[in-house]
């Protein structure tokens, strides 16, 4: 089913990532939760990616050739009258881009190994598989392990009309992983195992579920290769972001009286999860009722709990909540039990002084960024494992309070004694950052993610490995000096010795011993992320560095394409950060450094990294491009590298960056 003909397009250091060029990509959706009694973040975030997808008729790299999606849902639908329901059903939705698969309302609400997967499998009707395989998809993007069972169904029925001499082989599986089942309950690590192993490629919400399926799990048919996930946090959903956009505009001054719009008071402490047990919304009821104690709400603070659940567990919390608020004016209306849509949601957020994220772990946490959006700042669990924190980190968006080893007490003072100026100010960039992602850009990312090639060929880890040895490279020794920057290129041969340029800014350089490594967030997993979310991920990887290596000052860095005939072009440039060692102790902390660099560069979604060295009284750098993951050893070289004095408009170039 290959009716597009493709075209190479070079991206990071060379990658070569194949690009549909005609007008349509056919993607077969499966997941268990949709838009049918939508109970979970799943179902959200499902919706706002088949948005996202319908959205987007932008091409990927801004070339002339725009590309479209058609896009084929099959979702489970919960029903207790099966046989009436499902044909009326398949007739009304099979126009509508949506097959829906009946499953047991009893056990609806659910999306562990006790959700009705194995249903959502086997009801897949005989109409319903005709309808697939007729539509030809070109991919199938499966969430979570619960798809697994609809797309091996789909996958024998290809191979059946395959036999016959009808169909073609069945299309590739992306696991869209939501939520990674394992971290929590061992029982389905089997389960998550079957569906790495069917997949072509993996794309997670955050850096900790890469490092958890990477660490835990096995790749390839032969399970002998690294699970290498793509890290794309979930967007904003459309209503919410219009609603948002929305309320930042009528707070915003008017242009014919310049009179600054409305805001509304600010009082709430909110906390909007689900009330299960892997949330731990305990937390936020045990700090309402030290806060109580202590007769602190008032016209400055009300609590707002968010709680539609109704499990014994959830009523529990929630007859809690009410004992502890019953003296509060309105009391009746700080325990929210019914379902909220967007808006309703967003004027809770409008309201929000502080919005309290109360689980320890959290694959992402999208009211987390929700809140952002509608300038109302999270606290959240330090250590970095809510997902959604990566995006907002600590001070840009969110603060953070370590929940795992300090009282209640403790985080009552935090909330007590919080400071109004940097509330707002911390609330101002996590609002920015919320409102500039939205579902076409996921959506775009996915796409991109899908075309990485699971096994590179020869010709393509060729030309990375190229692109590698003969960028050019710019790195400081400190990261705001702009004098101190030494620009190299790769030696010519033995009688290169470089320009007669200052190296690292000192007469006495010619003879330091330097030792470091350079490393860049940008562009992950060979994709053209863009500038804005370039930024994004180069802040948070200043912050792994930090954490990693807190006695180190960092410098910074820049690669770039370089050609010697025509040294003015510049096709690609990534930023990011020099981190200096000058001698190790011993070979085993040598290789301790170097390992934790290595694995960081594979958390943000790097080919390789760069270790440069010089010994005393030596011009040339000694520059090694090091893989950050085994299967792509290929891209190991060394070269010789010596200063340059490129010319002086791309010099500036550089400099600004």
């Amino acid at each position: 089913n290959t009716h597009f003909r493709e075209k190479k397009v070079r991206s990071k250091m060379g990658a070569l990532i194949m690009k549909k060029t005609k007008k349509t990509i056919k993607v077969l959706f499966i997941s268990y939760e949709y838009t049918f009694g939508t109970f979970s973040g799943n179902g959200v975030l499902a919706a706002s990616t088949v948005r996202g997808f319908l959205n987007d008729d932008s091409d990927f790299d801004d070339d002339d050739d725009a590309m479209t999606t058609e896009i084929l849902v099959v979702c489970a639908r919960p029903t207790e009258l099966e046989e009436e329901l499902r044909m009326e059903k398949e007739d009304e939705e099979e126009d509508k881009g949506v097959l829906s698969v009946p499953v047991p309302k009893s056990k609806w609400g659910r999306l562990d190994k006790t959700c009705a997967y194995e249903e959502f499998a086997t009801n897949v009707s005989e109409k319903q598989l005709e309808a697939i395989v007729k539509f030809r998809a070109d991919v199938v993007l499966g969430v979570d392990w619960s798809s697994l069972e609809v797309y091996e169904r789909i996958r024998k029925r290809y191979q059946e009309e395959e036999e016959d001499g009808f169909s073609p082989p069945p299309p590739p599986l992306t696991y869209l992983n939501y939520r990674v089942f394992t971290l929590h309950d061992e029982s389905h690590r089997a389960l998550e195992q079957r569906m790495i192993t069917a997949s072509t490629h993996v794309i997670c919400l955050c850096i900790n579920d890469a490092k958890f399926l990477r660490d835990a799990f096995v790749g390839g048919d032969d399970g002998k290769e690294m699970v290498v996930a793509v890290v794309l946090h979930p967007p904003l959903r459309e209503d919410v972001l219009r609603d948002a956009k929305n309320a930042l505009a009528r707070e915003q001054p008017s242009p014919v009286t310049s009179t600054t719009g409305a805001k509304k008071k600010r009082n709430a402490l909110t906390c909007v999860v689900r009330l299960s047990k892997e949330k731990e919304p305990e937390r936020f009821v045990e700090l309402v009722e030290e806060l109580a104690k202590r007769d602190a709400f008032g016209d400055t603070l009300v609590p707002i709990l968010v709680a539609p659940a109704t499990s014994e567990f959830a009523e529990g919390l929630k007859k809690r909540f009410r004992e502890a608020t019953k003296n509060i004016p309105n009391a009746s209306e700080l325990c929210i039990e019914s379902f909220l849509n967007a808006t309703q949601l967003g004027e809770i957020y409008s309201r929000t002084k502080l919005n309290v994220h109360p689980c320890r772990k959290d694959a992402y946490g999208m009211t987390v960024i929700e809140a952002a959006a509608f300038g109302a700042p999270s606290l959240v669990c330090s250590g970095g494992k809510v997902g959604s924190s990566e995006l907002l980190m600590e001070n840009q968006g969110v603060f953070s309070f370590d929940y795992e080893n300090k009282s209640v007490e403790a985080l009552a003072d935090f909330i007590t004694n919080i400071d109004e100026n940097r509330l707002e100010e911390v609330a101002k960039i996590g609002r920015e950052r919320a409102l500039a992602y939205d579902e076409t850009e996921y959506a775009r990312l996915i796409s991109k993610g899908m075309m990485i090639p699971k096994e590179r060929g020869v010709e393509t880890i060729r030309e990375l490995a190229e692109s590698y040895a003969n960028a050019l490279i710019a790195f400081s020794l400190d990261y705001e000096s702009r004098e101190s920057v030494t620009i190299m290129t790769r030696s010519r041969g033995k009688d290169d010795d470089g320009d007669d340029v200052n190296i690292i800014s000192s007469s006495s350089a010619k003879t330091l011993e330097l030792e470091g490594w350079i490393i860049t967030a940008d562009n992950p997993h060979s994709m053209n992320t863009g500038i804005g979310a370039n930024a994004i991920a180069k802040k948070a990887l200043e912050h792994e560095l930090l954490d990693a290596f807190p006695r180190v000052q960092l410098g910074r860095s820049l690669t770039s394409e370089y050609d010697s005939d025509d040294p003015d072009e510049m096709k690609w440039i990534e930023c990011g950060y020099f981190v200096p060692f000058i001698g190790y102790k011993t070979e085993e902390s040598k290789m301790s450094v170097e390992q934790r660099v290595l694995e960081i560069g594979r958390n943000f979604g790097q080919n390789a990294v760069y270790f440069i060295s010089r010994t005393s009284g030596e011009k040339a750098f000694k520059v090694t491009v090091v893989p950050c993951c085994a299967n792509m050893d290929a891209l190991r070289s060394t070269v010789e590298m010596v200063p340059r004095k490129i010319p002086s408009i791309r010099r500036q170039v550089v400099l600004d960056y």
